[in-house]
């Protein structure tokens, strides 16, 4: 007998979505497209693609993905625009088998600055930095949700949240560096921190203007005796941080 699917009583007769609907499988990247593609899209493609392939989801060649893309943002209003690109899987809904095949989604919208001072505060939730899911840019971003509500309802703009050691990690949207004197801080990816675009820039550059770069396991005590604190991703990239409450 065949799966049949209802939505508000009417039977759905396209089904390619309902996987990722059902269970968050599905990775995107998300950049500001300001009149041209990012100088690092290449690194948005490579993260894509590992995501892909953490997930078995069939991957996107490099010439659709750059496709996809343009051919989005030329049917869309504007010189700035807000660009995610979604892999999601499609397949048989009994989730242990992979799915095989994928549907591109690209969403546009005009770029919005944040105008807002970055406050920060503490997340109430934890990750384990042995979660895979941290590696990748995955759509089940519940947890990214819960977090950001938290920080929002509480009046600040997000969130540093702990592992399970508490040890710092990322913001539920941002990776987090800050400075010492020419020491520049930031968590190590097996901590449980994703492997940010802007993130690569940020230490490539810190290094080229003769910063000392550490990556390591780090409190929230010695983020406290900062010079400076800032947070970054590839769509609103550096934000300093006016104050944390921790």
């Amino acid at each position: 007998m065949a799966e049949k699917v209802f939505i508000n009583g009417k039977e759905l007769e396209q089904k390619n979505l309902i996987r990722p609907l059902m269970y968050g499988e599905g990775v995107f990247e998300t950049f500001r497209y300001k009149e041209k593609l990012p100088k690092y899209i290449d690194y948005h493609f490579e993260r894509l693609s590992k995501g892909c392939e953490i997930l078995n989801i069939p991957k996107i060649t490099k010439e659709d993905f750059l496709f996809y893309i343009e051919d989005a943002v030329s049917k869309s209003e504007g010189e700035d625009l807000y660009v995610k690109i979604i892999i999601l899987s499609e397949g048989n809904s009994y989730f242990p088998l992979k799915p095989h095949g994928k549907n591109v989604m690209v969403i546009t919208k005009p770029y919005e600055p944040i105008k807002e001072e970055i406050r920060l505060t503490v997340s109430p939730y934890k990750v384990h930095s042995s979660d895979p899911l941290l590696k990748i840019k995955s759509t089940n971003y519940l947890r990214n949700i819960l977090i950001k509500r938290y920080a929002r309802e509480n009046g600040f703009f997000d969130c540093i949240i702990l592992n399970e050691n508490n040890f710092i990690t990322e913001t539920s949207s941002a990776n987090i560096y800050w400075i010492k004197g020419r020491y520049l801080y930031t968590p190590s990816l097996d901590n449980g921190v994703l492997d940010g675009i802007s993130r690569k820039v940020v230490l490539q550059e810190a290094k080229a203007q003769g910063f000392v770069v550490v990556e390591g396991r780090f409190t929230l005590k010695d983020i406290k005796e900062a010079d400076l604190i800032f947070i970054s991703n590839a769509l609103h990239g550096l934000m300093k941080v006016k104050e944390i409450n921790v």
